[in-house]
């Protein structure tokens, strides 16, 4: 890989190869929902977005293990040594897919010593793509058009009370909960 930005773009273009796959079975006429051991929904989308995305992931970086929630258990002991690791949810909001109310992701981020140093959140209904690296900084594209570079706000980077008074909280109808709230 030539540079960060160089991984981030194919990344970002991995989201979208998921969302395309998951925007099929989206449109199609009647899909399966199962439940999970958890009794979360399971869907043909979840799987072969994740699918795209590990084959995808292993052939840019085969010696980065993939953590996905659709993927298999790993031990705790296992995964507590890696130093790097991609961790994955193909379908975030397979509650929302299966409502057919558009307001689900794809979510990929890249894991070095415990932080997020990459990450991409692409939005299947709305063509909507999120993405950041550090070092690079945050954009938001829309389809086709160049993206934009988004505002970091609050956050003066200088390690400095008001940069850690920002915070953003962001959460699933699904989900939302009075510790959520709080």
């Amino acid at each position: 890989m030539k540079s960060e930005k160089d991984r981030l773009a194919v990344v970002v273009h991995i989201a979208r190869e998921a969302g395309a796959e998951i925007l099929r079975v989206y449109e199609s006429a009647d899909f399966e929902v199962e439940a999970k051991p958890d009794d979360s929904p399971l869907t043909l989308a979840d799987r072969r977005s994740h699918e795209v995305i590990t084959r995808s992931l292993a052939e840019l970086c085969p010696d980065i293990p993939v953590l996905s929630e659709e993927g298999r258990e790993i031990p705790y002991e296992e995964r507590a040594v890696w130093e790097r690791f991609w961790l994955v949810d193909p379908l975030d909001g397979t509650k929302e897919f299966v409502k057919r109310n558009g307001e689900f992701t794809v979510n990929i981020a890249l894991i070095e010593d415990s932080e997020p140093v990459l990450g991409v959140v692409f939005v299947p209904a709305t063509g909507i793509t999120y993405y950041a690296a550090k070092g690079i900084g945050a954009f938001r594209a829309n389809g086709k058009s160049p993206a934009e570079r988004l505002p970091l706000e609050g956050n003066h980077g200088d390690g400095s009370s008001e940069s850690r008074r920002c915070v953003r909280v962001v959460a699933s109808r699904s989900h939302f909960s009075d510790a959520t709230r709080e």
